[in-house]
């Protein structure tokens, strides 16, 4: 920026004339925030003005109780995030399901929804079902609206190292 614009610059934010902005800018040389700063001094410029704010309420001239304004857009906003949020989960949980497979044969259909229930209700019991019924032939597959491939990769994988602890168990039964 060279000196005109700072002068220009000056002189518009200041609302000086054009000599005494170039007056304050040779004083400062040439930094605008220090010729604004004595601009100040010399009174040529309001100063802006300054409040004291509390989060404590007080009768103390000076202080005053300030309430903001974006407080309750602030709740507002994580109420319709949290709605969102949760429209999206119920979504994901409806519109995707758990399928259950024996031999080939769909024995279960459930949507994720159903599914989380289950789970929450009896995990304990209900993980090493899974786990148990691994070993005979059961397939546990995810479908659904959304890309569920990652859950079915891990299925799948689950499935394979059943199917070698099967493996291991009859190669070591017949030795």
């Amino acid at each position: 920026m060279d000196e005109f614009e700072k002068i220009e610059k000056l002189r518009t934010r200041a609302n000086v004339t054009y000599e005494e902005a170039k007056t304050a800018l040779n004083e400062a040389n040439g930094d605008l925030l220090e010729a604004m700063i004595i601009l100040e001094k010399e009174g040529k410029v309001v100063k802006p003005e300054q409040g004291v704010h509390s989060t404590e309420y007080t009768k103390e001239p000076g202080y005053e109780m300030v309430v903001a304004e974006n407080a309750k857009d602030c709740g507002e906003k994580w109420g319709t995030k949290i709605k969102e949020f949760l429209k999206l989960v119920i979504d994901y949980l409806s519109n995707n399901h758990m399928k259950v497979s024996h031999h080939d044969e769909q024995v279960i259909d459930l949507p994720l929804w159903a599914t989380v229930m289950v789970l929450v209700l009896g995990w304990w019991f209900i993980l090493v079902l899974i786990v148990v019924s691994l070993f005979f032939d059961w397939n546990y597959k995810f479908y659904g609206k959304n890309n569920l491939q990652g859950a079915n990769n891990v299925m799948d994988k689950a499935k394979e190292t059943a199917e070698h602890v099967k493996e291991d168990l009859s190669k070591s039964s017949e030795s």
